[in-house]
C-alpha cells in the first residue's frame, strides 16, 4: 500500500511539474492559448511560388515557408496556426500581463487568391460562440518573407508556430539566451523590434507590429506561440538559411 501510495504520488508531481507552470502562466504576464482546428478547403489547399525558389504551403497540416525545399518556418502541426483574442493588456513593462475574455482559435479557410510574390488565404476563426473574419497574407520582400494574419474585430493575434531547436532570442527585444520553457514579452514596451530570435534553421524572426504589445511563449512542449496585441500580427522571416555561429 505504501508503494502504491508513493508511485501515486510521484506521478502526481509529475503531471503538475508538466501542466502546472503553462496554467499559471509562469514568468511573465503572457498567457497561455491553446490552438484550434484547421480546416481547409480543397479549392485553397496546396503550394503556392513566390518566386526565386521562394513557397508557402498551406493545408491541413499547417503553414510552411520555404526556399528551394529547405524549410524555413512552420506553425504547429494539425492545429490552427493562429487564433484571435479580445481582450487587453494591464500594467507596464515587465509587469504586463493579458486578460483575455474570448479566444477563437478554430480557423476555418476557404479562398485563396494569388499575386505575384503574395498569396493570401481567407475565412474565419470561431471559438466562444464569436466568429471573426481572418486572412492570411504571405508576401516575399526580398531578403524577408512576412506572414501577416488580420482578425477583424480582435484585439490580438497569436501565430501558433513550432517549436525549433536552437531557439536564442536577439536582443534589445529578448535576452540572447537559448529560449525554452518559460514566456517573455518582446521589449520592455511597444517599441519596434526587427528581429526577436533565431533558429537551428538559419532563420531570423521579428515580431509585429511596431508599437503593440508582443509576448513569445515557449512553455508548451513543440510550440512558439507569437502574441500580438493588434488586430494584424506581422511575423518576418529571413527568406535565406543563414549560417549559425556555434554558442
Amino acid at each position: 500500500m505504501v508503494a502504491l501510495l508513493l508511485s501515486l504520488s510521484g506521478a502526481l508531481l509529475l503531471a503538475l511539474s508538466i501542466w502546472v507552470p503553462p496554467a499559471l502562466g509562469r514568468d511573465s504576464g503572457v498567457r497561455p492559448v491553446q490552438p484550434g482546428l484547421l480546416v481547409v478547403a480543397p479549392e485553397a489547399s496546396g503550394v503556392v511560388t513566390l518566386g526565386e525558389g521562394r513557397a508557402v504551403q498551406l493545408d491541413g497540416s499547417g503553414l510552411r515557408l520555404t526556399n528551394r525545399g529547405s524549410l524555413l518556418f512552420r506553425t504547429v502541426r494539425g492545429g490552427s496556426p493562429v487564433s484571435a483574442l479580445q481582450g487587453e493588456v494591464e500594467g507596464r513593462g515587465t509587469e504586463r500581463h493579458e486578460e483575455i475574455s474570448h479566444a477563437l482559435s478554430n480557423l476555418e479557410i476557404d479562398r485563396l487568391s494569388i499575386q505575384p510574390g503574395e498569396a493570401t488565404w481567407s475565412g474565419r476563426l470561431t471559438g466562444d460562440d464569436r466568429e471573426l473574419p481572418a486572412t492570411v497574407t504571405v508576401r516575399y520582400v526580398g531578403s524577408y518573407l512576412t506572414l501577416e494574419v488580420t482578425a477583424k474585430g480582435a484585439d490580438a493575434v497569436v501565430v501558433h508556430s513550432a517549436q525549433e531547436l536552437g531557439t536564442v532570442g536577439r536582443q534589445p527585444g529578448l535576452p540572447e539566451q537559448p529560449l525554452r520553457k518559460r514566456a517573455w514579452w518582446v521589449g520592455d514596451g511597444p517599441a519596434p523590434v526587427r528581429d526577436a530570435y533565431r533558429t537551428e534553421l538559419g532563420t531570423l524572426v521579428g515580431i509585429g507590429p511596431e508599437g503593440s504589445h508582443r509576448g513569445v511563449d515557449l512553455r508548451r512542449m513543440g510550440h512558439t506561440d507569437l502574441h500580438a496585441w493588434s488586430p494584424s500580427a506581422t511575423l518576418s522571416v529571413t527568406s535565406y538559411r543563414r549560417v549559425i555561429e556555434s554558442e
